[in-house]
């Protein structure tokens, strides 16, 4: 471990930074000039050892201290505050004020280590506010949703449709500059597409099918949750193609058995193909 160094905790207030390290603690008032002065006390330390800041998320309210520490090339590692909590459980810090809480984000750094949070892009940071306004649009929306059930006076549900349509406009517009700043950056760009959701007959073939297929519909293996369904008919297929009749049946099966794994779009054609050709072995094998 590199023991060379030097841990800072800055405990994050709306109001106020609590500063921690060296055995000296301080505090700074959270604005720019508080920011200002902060950073250059650090600087102006005679220690020759790298300082590494620790700091816990804090409502937001932590966000233009990253910014002015990232400004200045000063190292910083954003940590999730149950961690830090754990860690004062394990070493017997009961006490809790701000101070306390500085010394032992620096004692956590200097025992943990860990890395500095990369700096986001500019399109990071703007999309990390449109996703925050756009979460707190939804619960408003949620919220004027549900009270609109509770109101009966007629001109304040007109005020309330009014309102639950200017929310979902507002929602419309951030989902497209999400969509806009995701495009920009190359990174969330891949990431987006390697997670994009799957199509609906991917996550649920069978009820697709049973739509077509009655007999499916009118399944035990149907009424089962879709896992279980999906595995249940996966090896019917299969021992169905194992104990065909001819080889012209088994392939049907195997074919089904495929079709199921890989879950391509329902067709009235492989509805068909599995009834015909595996269902008759199916019941034969699940027959007492």
């Amino acid at each position: 471990m590199n023991q060379s160094v030097v841990y800072i905790g800055i405990d994050v207030a709306k109001a106020h930074l609590d500063v921690a390290w060296a055995g000296v603690a301080r505090r700074f008032p959270n604005d720019q000039r508080g920011r200002a002065a902060l950073v250059a006390w650090i600087k102006q330390s005679r220690i020759a050892a790298p300082l590494h800041v620790i700091c816990e998320a804090s409502g937001g309210y932590e966000q233009a201290l990253l910014e002015s520490l990232e400004q200045n090339a000063l190292k910083a590692t954003l940590v999730q505050a149950t961690r830090v909590r754990q860690y004062a459980r394990a070493a017997g810090i009961l006490a809790k004020t701000d101070t306390i809480d500085a010394k032992l984000l620096a004692a956590f750094g200097a025992v943990m280590q860990p890395k500095p949070t990369p700096a986001l892009s500019v399109e990071q940071k703007r999309l990390r506010q449109y996703e925050a306004q756009r979460r707190h649009l939804g619960r408003v929306l949620l919220a004027e949703e549900n009270r609109l059930v509770q109101v009966t006076c007629a001109e304040l549900r007109t005020l309330s449709r009014s309102l639950i349509s200017k929310i979902k406009r507002q929602i419309d517009t951030l989902d497209a500059g999400i969509a806009k700043l995701i495009a920009q950056d190359q990174a969330l760009a891949i990431r987006r597409k390697n997670s994009l959701p799957l199509p609906e007959w991917a996550h649920a073939p069978l009820r697709s099918c049973s739509r077509k297929c009655p007999s499916w519909a009118n399944s035990t293996a149907a009424k089962r949750p879709l896992w279980l369904a999906w595995h249940r008919l996966i090896t019917t297929a299969v021992r169905s193609a194992a104990s065909a009749p001819s080889s012209a049946v088994g392939a049907l099966c195997v074919a089904d058995s495929t079709w199921l794994r890989l879950a391509p779009p329902a067709t009235t054609r492989s509805c068909l193909a599995f009834i015909n050709a595996c269902a008759p072995k199916a019941n034969h094998t699940n027959s007492p």
